[in-house]
């Protein structure tokens, strides 16, 4: 399936941009990080906080994308614009956070579930010093970095290579690269706009999935259906099997 191949493209513009004005830096993972869990509950209080990312208060994106292209995802790659959570301390910073997921075996049938699971896998983590305080269903992530944890080497490498495990677990997924945004809030905004069209792609997916409704004329989504093939031909998959249980 090619759902999101348009949105891994416009970030492929987003980063050639920034790296042709030196505003990209790029590693690439280590065969491990090695940074200890946390305990139960792993709060992180304001006072103890190094680095806060994503404060309602500032700007904020946080989003993922797949795709089935063979090349288009350079595994393990961290592409950062702006100051590292070391160059940061005491400070609030915007926060864009992109993951760019080479997949295989996505088709109309699976795709909702599939996306789903990844979709779970970021709550999940959990690391010593590291607070995921609130993910909204609006593509914002806010989270906090300790002190301690930032004297003790965290960085967005950190938090990529653990994630990284966790998605390389899942059979489907065979690539994975990050891309991490704090520079400025209008640098953190034009990342946002690819979400809000990721948004979309997604809402349209789980209203066909969840709403069993395929009225195009009352759809909030009849943009990006008529947009995208996959779309189509999940509306398609999903109408015609209404059809079939409505038989029997």
């Amino acid at each position: 399936m090619n759902l999101f191949d348009d949105s891994v493209g416009r970030l492929r513009t987003f980063l050639e941009r920034k790296q042709s004005a030196g505003e990209l830096r790029t590693t690439q993972l280590p065969a491990t990080t090695g940074w200890p869990a946390g305990e139960r509950g792993n709060i992180v209080l304001a006072a103890d906080t190094g680095v806060e990312l994503g404060n309602p208060r500032v700007e904020s994106a946080s989003f993922m994308v797949w795709t089935e292209a063979a090349d288009a995802v350079r595994d393990g790659a961290v592409h950062v614009v702006g100051p590292d959570l070391a160059e940061s301390a005491g400070r609030s910073l915007p926060f864009g956070k992109a993951v760019i997921l080479r997949v295989d075996g996505m088709n109309e049938e699976n795709c909702y579930e599939r996306h789903r699971a990844l979709e779970l896998i970021r709550y999940r983590l959990n690391l010593k010093g590291y607070m995921m305080r609130a993910v909204s269903q609006y593509l914002r992530e806010w989270s906090r970095v300790s002190v301690e944890a930032i004297d003790g080497g965290f960085s967005f490498a950190t938090l990529a290579g653990t994630l990284h495990s966790m998605y390389r677990a899942v059979e489907y997924v065979s690539a994975v690269e990050f891309v991490f945004v704090t520079s400025s809030p209008e640098d953190v905004r034009a990342l946002g706009e690819t979400g809000a069209r990721v948004e979309r792609l997604i809402g349209a997916m789980n209203k066909m999935a969840q709403e069993m409704s395929f009225d195009c004329g009352v759809c909030d989504y009849t943009d990006v259906c008529s947009e995208v093939e996959d779309l189509r031909s999940m509306r398609k998959n999903a109408a015609e099997g209404g059809a079939h249980a409505t038989r029997h």
